[in-house]
């Protein structure tokens, strides 16, 4: 049978199994059960309400159990165990496939989001967490904590930026040319084959060449191991969604309204800002929103080269054989890329309506 939990004395100890009967929680865990068990009975926002609250309430009978089990000790650690991720899991299955069939749109997700975060915080402001696993990591490791977020935004915009500008250039090429395209999105293509560590591996040499060639560029910053081979990685993959997605934006508009606005005398430009860019937003935002939450998940990657962000403390935690620390890396991309995702399609149904 899954454990509830696991808990260890210290950071090098193996952990053990925590039984479900032995967390000396059920203060949280019983009305967590309860609202679970709610949940199936009601429909709609309500039971994703009552999803919400029975993770809540798992969270916080996981905190308690540390608390209860740890003693006065100020490095024991209790982490869940598969029965409690399982658990969750389920808890925020449920959730989405009742917004689902609320018929919640994007912003009513982002707002269902916000309020499990707003609790969460309310948990770890309570001080009902501080013996889990994952939250003692954490502070802990603030400052690296704090550094890898700057440096994983930072990473990910440097690559974002410009292959918005450069795959929206290469998608329009595309459409104005249709006997180009398949070598432009084929090339393109052709790029996601090549898997992202062999990519920024096959980087090294050239940025390490180009830096000792000139001198300037390594003042800058701009060398064979570092941000360079990685953003510029990145930048390769991001073309493809994003020029695809242009191309696409661009034949949105039925032909009927082209036919129309040319029948009322609209040159080629005031055709395409009038005409063919409004109507194919939605779509080429749909792209943008690909090529974000990609562009975050594969920064991720670059610590491999030297070019920092969560996949620092990711592999840190993998070569020390350190879940905590694995998850302290891995949960804030998955947060990341889930906030990117909500708000960029938020305004892609804005647009469509």
């Amino acid at each position: 049978m899954a454990g509830f939990a696991v808990l260890a004395p210290n950071r090098i100890v193996p952990p053990r199994a925590v039984a479900l009967m032995d967390a000396d929680a059920f203060a949280w865990l019983l009305p967590a059960a309860a609202a679970a068990l709610g949940a199936a009975f009601l429909s709609g926002r309500a039971a994703a309400l009552a999803c919400g609250a029975a993770l809540a309430g798992l969270l916080a009978g996981l905190g308690a159990t540390g608390a209860a089990l740890a003693g006065g000790s100020t490095v024991a650690r209790l982490g869940p165990a598969a029965g409690a991720w399982v658990a969750a899991a389920a808890l925020l299955l449920a959730a989405r496939l009742a917004l689902g069939r609320a018929g919640a749109g994007a912003v009513a997700r982002a707002l269902a989001a916000a309020g499990f975060a707003a609790a969460l915080a309310a948990l770890l402001a309570a001080g009902l967490l501080d013996h889990v696993s994952l939250v003692r990591e954490a502070v802990a490791r603030g400052p690296e904590v704090r550094a890898a977020l700057a440096a994983h935004l930072g990473l990910s915009a440097a690559a974002l930026l410009p292959a918005l500008a450069i795959g929206a250039a290469l998608g329009a090429a595309a459409f104005a040319r249709p006997g180009a395209a398949p070598a432009i999105i084929g090339g393109l293509a052709a790029l996601q084959v090549i898997p992202a560590i062999a990519l920024f591996a096959l980087l090294i040499e050239p940025f390490a060449a180009l830096s000792r060639a000139v001198p300037l560029l390594r003042e800058v910053g701009l060398r064979g191991i570092g941000a360079a081979p990685a953003v510029f990685g990145v930048f390769l993959y991001l073309l493809l969604p994003v020029a695809a997605a242009t191309r696409a934006a661009l034949g949105a508009a039925p032909a009927a309204a082209v036919d129309a606005a040319r029948g009322m005398g609209f040159t080629p430009a005031q055709a395409l800002l009038r005409v063919r860019l409004p109507l194919g937003a939605p779509v080429f935002l749909g792209g943008v929103r690909t090529a974000s939450v990609q562009a975050v998940g594969l920064v991720t990657l670059g610590a491999l080269v030297g070019a920092g962000g969560f996949g620092v403390l990711m592999f840190q935690g993998l070569g020390q054989f350190a879940p905590d620390l694995i998850l302290l890396g891995a949960l804030p991309v998955a947060a990341l890329a889930l906030v990117l995702d909500a708000a960029l399609r938020a305004a892609e149904e804005g647009l469509a309506r």
